[in-house]
């Protein structure tokens, strides 16, 4: 099997770098996606949650109570653009 790399320029730090499987078909990509805004979402929370440096190296504070509720009920803009790529996704496939 061959695989396709993809760079992405991340401002401030250095390039991310995505291995594809092949073939990429429009399945394959939508559950891609799915699965990259997963876990990046898992790693932000992960990271905010556990107080870890941004790039600029100031801290960032845990949450309070308040706080984890406030977000709790507020829409996530990674959901929120992972609904639109896969209406986008399957209006394609159709």
């Amino acid at each position: 099997m061959t695989c396709l790399q993809i760079t992405l320029p991340v401002p401030g730090a250095g390039p991310a770098v995505l291995t594809l499987p092949q073939p990429l078909t429009p399945q394959v990509l939508l559950a891609l996606e799915q699965a990259v805004a997963g876990g990046l979402g898992m790693l932000r929370r992960d990271l905010v949650g556990l107080g870890a440096s941004t790039a600029c190296g100031h801290a960032v504070s845990p949450p309070d109570a308040a706080e984890i509720e406030y977000a709790s009920w507020m829409p996530d803009p990674g959901d929120i653009e992972m609904a639109s790529w896969r209406a986008h996704m399957r209006a394609l496939v159709r």
